[in-house]
Order: structure tokens, then C-alpha cells, then sequence
């Protein structure tokens, strides 16, 4: 599963958090990208309400319940969820090109300060009416993350570099290329389904190779080294 740019708006009430997040998925969604909002709230507001046929589905013990009408589909979990948490869910649900998450002012995420308040960890911007800018390194973001996919996210240091995201800011920045990760090079297995290429990321490509090998060398006449092969099969 690729990894998502995540970016977190914070503030105070009334700083004119909603209405940036509001202003970047206009830019972004007009632009074709696929984006995801996420809405934090401090408060113990609730979706549910007692007594509906989600609430009992909950009090029964539903560790998730789904509320799917014509209009709309509502995932509701009952608990708190830090943003990593909804991070990994929404990996498993679909593939966005970027996620705006509005609150989770302490999470691990890169952030956007927005008015008077003090600035927190890995805050990359503070906001002061600089769409442009703001914009600007938001586009690095989505750029380096896409760098980051196409490594097999294993930190395994033979780059000369402590993790595959090191590695991405590296060849965002220029300096390095992606063949220069020995690991992505040594993977080369191409997948076609019906004529169409199929892409893999590293552990599927690793899966269907060490699949594939594994069966064919118990075969009579096929001895422990394959380097290359070629399947068809046709109806």
C-alpha cells in the first residue's frame, strides 16, 4: 500500500483554519489530484445518537460500525483514533494523492500553523495569508512521498542513507537518482494481466517472484537458478 502525503492544519478558534482547508481542496481537487479531509474536534460530539440502529450495533459490541444510505457511507468507530490510526485505515480504504486533516495539532504529521498560536514539531509552515507558498511546499510533500513509493521502504541503509525517505528528499533534491537504491534495481519483475501492465510495488513484486521460484524449482529439470521467466497463459 502506498504512503499518502499527509498534511494537518492547526489554530485557534476562529483562525481561519476551515476555510484554508476549504481553499486547498479547491486547488488541489481542481487540479485532478484525489483529496481526503480529515475533521478533528477536541469536544465529545458524536455522530450517534441513542437509541438509533447504529448506536444499539455499538452497545451490542460492534468494534466498527458501517451506516451506508443512498447518499452517503459513515464509518463509525467508537473511540478516539490518533491520526496515524486514520492514516492507516484510509490506506486500506483507497488511494488519495493527498489528505488534509483540519486539528491533530501534536500529531507526527507535517503541519500548517494557522494564525496566533505557538508553533509546534515539524511544523513546515506558518500561515499568513501566503496561499502561493503554502502551496508551493505542499506540492514538495506530494512530490517527495511520491519518490518515497517507488522505494521498497525497507531503511536498510545500503544507499548510505538511515531510511528510503532520506533516500526521496535526496532525489527530490537531485542529488541522488533512484538506481541508486540497490534493493529497487534488483527488483525486476514485470506483471502484464490481458496485455496490460500491471505495477508492483516491492513486497508484491517480492511475492510473486519468491512464489513463483519456490514452485518451479521442486519441478523435474529446473535447477536452483532462474533468472529470468516468461508465463502465458491463454483460454
Amino acid at each position: 500500500m502506498a504512503n499518502q502525503p499527509v498534511v494537518a492544519i492547526y489554530g485557534n478558534s476562529d483562525s481561519g483554519k476551515t476555510e484554508l482547508v476549504v481553499d486547498l481542496v479547491k486547488e488541489f481537487a481542481g487540479e485532478d489530484l484525489e483529496v481526503c479531509t480529515i475533521k478533528h474536534s477536541p469536544s465529545q460530539l458524536s455522530l450517534d445518537e441513542e437509541g438509533k440502529d447504529t448506536w444499539r450495533h455499538k452497545e451490542a459490541g460492534s468494534r466498527m460500525t458501517v451506516l451506508a444510505t443512498e447518499v452517503e457511507t459513515s464509518f463509525l468507530v467508537p473511540r478516539k483514533m490518533e491520526l496515524e490510526e486514520v492514516e492507516e485505515m484510509l490506506k486500506r480504504m483507497g488511494s488519495f494523492d493527498l489528505v488534509i486533516a483540519e486539528g491533530y495539532k501534536d500529531a507526527d504529521a507535517p503541519k500548517v500553523a494557522v494564525g496566533d498560536i505557538d508553533s509546534r514539531d515539524n511544523t513546515l509552515h506558518e500561515y499568513d495569508g501566503d496561499f502561493s507558498e503554502l502551496k508551493r511546499k505542499i506540492n514538495d510533500l506530494i512530490a517527495l512521498k511520491d519518490f518515497e513509493n517507488e522505494l521498497p521502504g525497507l531503511d536498510c541503509g545500503r544507499c548510505g542513507y538511515d531510511s528510503c525517505q532520506e533516500l526521496a528528499k535526496a532525489i527530490y533534491e537531485e542529488d541522488k537518482e533512484l538506481s541508486d537504491c540497490d534493493v529497487r534495481e534488483q527488483r525486476m519483475v514485470d506483471l502484464k494481466v490481458n496485455g496490460e501492465d500491471v505495477p508492483l510495488e516491492y513486497f508484491p513484486a517480492q511475492f510473486v517472484e519468491g512464489g513463483l521460484k519456490g514452485m518451479l524449482r521442486a519441478l523435474k529439470g529446473v535447477g536452483d537458478e532462474i533468472n529470468r521467466l516468461s508465463l502465458e497463459i491463454r483460454d
